[in-house]
C-alpha cells in the first residue's frame, strides 16, 4: 500500500495437520444465435465436483461421476477432457486438451458416455477411465471433466434463437508415486483491491516450488503495539499447482491501528509444521484507510 512500509517476513513452523477440500464449479450461458431465450430452467448436479487419486506409474483406474438433471426437461449433455490453470489470485481458467500441457494428465483419460440423455429429474453415471504412463515422475497432475448441456433442436426449429447453456468443471487430480509439500511465503503486504471497491487486506504470497499440488488453509492475525491480537482473519482452504505461485487476498473487516501494527499468518500445507510469516508495517497515519465495520 503506498505509503505504508512493512519489514521482511520471518518464517517459522510448528505442528499441524492436513489442510481440507473444495470444489470448482462453472455455469455459463452460451448464445447461439439471436432470438428470444427457449430454454431458461437449465439446471445440472455433478458429485463429486472435486476427487483426487493416490496412483503409481503404470497403474490404470476407474472412476466415476454422477450428473443430476435437476429440472422439468429432457437435457442432451456432452462430455470433454479439458486442460486447466490458476491465475495468480486463484481463478481457475479451462483450455481444450493440450493447451496447458504442464502437469495435464488430459492425454490419459477416456470417458464414457461422451454423450447422453438425462431424463427430467434423472441421472446419469459417467466412467472415466485412466492409465499413467510407465515412465511418469513422481509428482502431481491434473485435469476436467467438462459436462456441459446441449440445444436439443428439433427438425424445423429456428436454429438462431437464444438458448441457456450449462456447463461443469469436475477437478481431478492424481498423485503419482511419493509426493511431499514445497511451500513458501515469500511475501506479505496490506494491499487495497480495486476489483472488490477498495476492499483493504493482507495479501499473501505463497510460492510451490515442488512437482506436486497441495491445499492450504490458515489465519491472519493482525496484532497492536500492545501485543493484542485486534482481528484474525481466515485463510480459506484452497489449491496451489506445482511450479505455480499465488496470491492469497485476505480482507481486512475492521479500522487498521494507525500507530503501526504486526501482520502474523500461517498456512497449514499438509506437513507436520505450519508456514509462518511475521509483518511489521511501520505507523504513517495519512496513508492508512479505515475500514468499515
Amino acid at each position: 500500500m503506498q505509503g505504508m512500509k512493512t519489514k521482511k517476513s520471518r518464517v517459522g513452523r510448528q505442528d499441524t495437520t492436513a489442510a481440507g477440500l473444495s470444489g470448482l464449479i462453472l455455469v455459463a450461458a452460451w448464445i447461439l444465435g439471436s432470438g428470444i431465450t427457449l430454454r431458461a430452467d437449465v439446471a445440472i448436479g455433478v458429485f463429486p465436483i472435486r476427487a483426487e487419486h493416490e496412483v503409481q506409474a503404470g497403474q490404470t483406474k476407474t472412476d466415476g461421476i454422477t450428473v443430476d438433471n435437476d429440472s422439468a426437461e429432457i437435457i442432451h449433455m456432452r462430455v470433454t477432457v479439458a486442460d486447466w490453470y490458476l491465475t495468480r489470485d486463484g481463478s481457475p481458467t479451462f483450455v481444450k486438451k493440450g493447451k496447458s500441457p504442464e502437469f495435464s494428465m488430459s492425454e490419459w483419460f477416456v470417458v464414457n458416455p461422451a454423450e447422453f440423455v438425462v431424463p427430467p429429474h434423472g441421472h446419469q453415471i459417467i466412467r472415466y477411465t485412466f492409465t499413467v504412463p510407465k515412465d511418469t515422475p513422481d509428482g502431481g497432475y491434473h485435469t476436467a471433466i467438462m459436462i456441459e448441456s446441449v440445444p436439443n433442436i428439433a427438425p424445423g426449429q429456428d436454429v438462431h434463437a437464444a438458448y441457456l447453456n450449462a456447463r461443469v468443471g469436475a477437478i481431478i487430480y492424481d498423485r503419482v508415486g511419493k509426493t511431499t509439500p514445497q511451500g513458501t511465503i515469500t511475501a506479505q503486504q496490506v494491499v487495497i483491491d480495486q476489483k472488490n471497491s477498495g476492499q483493504v487486506g493482507v495479501q499473501i504470497t505463497l510460492k510451490n516450488s515442488g512437482s506436486s499440488h497441495f491445499r492450504f488453509k490458515g489465519e491472519s492475525k493482525i496484532i497492536d503495539k500492545q501485543g493484542k491480537v485486534i482481528e484474525t482473519l481466515p485463510i480459506n482452504d484452497s489449491v496451489v499447482l506445482p511450479q505455480s505461485e499465488r496470491d492469497i487476498f485476505v480482507p481486512v473487516k475492521g479500522i487498521l491501528p494507525t500507530d503501526g501494527f504486526t501482520i502474523v499468518s500461517s498456512l497449514d500445507i499438509g506437513l507436520k509444521e505450519l508456514l509462518e510469516a511475521e509483518t511489521r508495517v511501520e505507523p504513517n497515519p495519512s496513508s492508512l484507510p479505515d475500514v468499515k465495520k
